[in-house]
């Protein structure tokens, strides 16, 4: 028999361009935006929605999501964490442009336990002529009261995506998202159509990465480019980071000629940097040692992210550091599919 349940979704307010508001600096995130949603999205109360509740989390009051940093993950992890029993999902409201970090961070935090969390934003302010906020919002309820996944995803317009799967490519109007190596979970009309074999692509066997705190860890991004040397390499390995993600080439080519580079990879490594590498090609994938100019970069430690998204990249990283990891047992987490995040060969 199936029993309806009648657990509000929380919905949490972290800032972004939905819930702007003009000022005499530009837009700057509104505090008011729990009674706006109450006017300007009658929907809410219809008798297919779900009850919601507004919940304040602890990362403070709604920001521009350019100033989200890592402590701002565990905080908003820690406010779904301390609601998870009695609520049925979460609706976190974000802004798009650190949304996927965001999103790819809670799937490898996994505070809701087996409730979803659904991340979303809006392209405009709620309210504005063509705004596409009240739509993301109701998709997003819609998903978690069809009850089809447990995970964390981002609803975006009419597609459910797998958040660590998610990364943002453009800034225009309608849909800045992409999930190049995941199809969409599901599609969101009348009804949500939620992909059969979409469950099958998430370890059942994996359990949250065990987290009691950020205990400081640091994760550096470097691209790699024409001129990239082992100077500027040593600028970032030698900063006190835990881990570098490294924007390679296709396939996971860098400067393996350049023994100086190679060189500075490998000192890092061997002192407990773990450096990890993903494609910069949209649709890429690393495979190291299919080219020569990779083996080097191989050789000296570098591990590969086969096909993660950078967003996923980071926050896995930072995550399986925050779990009190060694730099070995980052190393071995890393190239294995936790929460979907990556298509084993």
């Amino acid at each position: 028999m199936n029993h309806r349940d009648d657990r509000p979704v929380g919905l949490i307010y972290t800032g972004g361009t939905f819930g702007m508001q003009q000022s005499d600096r530009g837009y700057e995130p509104s505090t008011d935006l729990p009674q706006r949603v109450e006017r300007d999205v009658p929907e809410l109360r219809s008798p297919d929605m779900p009850p919601v509740e507004w919940i304040e989390h602890g990362a403070g009051p709604p920001i521009n999501s350019s100033d989200v940093t890592p402590p701002f993950w565990y905080a908003l992890a820690d406010t779904i964490r301390a609601h998870a029993e009695r609520c049925r999902g979460f609706v976190v409201i974000h802004g798009t442009d650190t949304l996927a970090f965001t999103g790819s961070a809670l799937s490898f935090l996994a505070p809701a336990g087996d409730r979803p969390v659904i991340v979303t934003g809006a392209s405009r302010p709620l309210g504005e002529a063509g705004s596409d906020a009240a739509a993301n919002l109701l998709n997003a309820l819609r998903v978690i009261n069809a009850a089809v996944t447990s995970e964390t995803g981002i609803v975006f317009g009419d597609r459910l995506l797998r958040a660590n799967r998610t990364t943002k490519r453009h800034g225009s109007d309608g849909q800045p998202f992409a999930s190049p190596a995941c199809e969409p979970l599901a599609r969101i009309a009348e009804r949500v159509e939620y992909r059969a074999d979409a469950d099958g692509e998430r370890p059942a066997t994996e359990p949250p990465i065990p987290v009691t705190g950020t205990n400081d860890v640091r994760i550096a991004m470097l691209p790699v480019y024409p001129g990239l040397d082992a100077r500027t390499f040593n600028a970032v390995a030698d900063s006190g980071v835990h881990g570098i993600v490294l924007e390679a080439y296709p396939a996971g080519i860098g400067p393996g000629g350049d023994r100086a580079f190679v060189d500075a990879v490998a000192a890092a490594c061997a002192r407990g940097v773990v450096v990890g590498a993903v494609s910069q090609a949209r649709d890429g994938r690393i495979r190291m040692g299919r080219y020569a100019s990779s083996t080097p970069l191989a050789e000296a430690g570098v591990v590969s992210g086969a096909d993660m998204t950078r967003e996923a990249a980071l926050t896995k990283l930072h995550v399986l550091f925050s779990g009190g990891a060694t730099p070995d047992s980052v190393r071995e987490g890393f190239v294995r599919n936790l929460q979907g995040e990556l298509t084993a060969e």
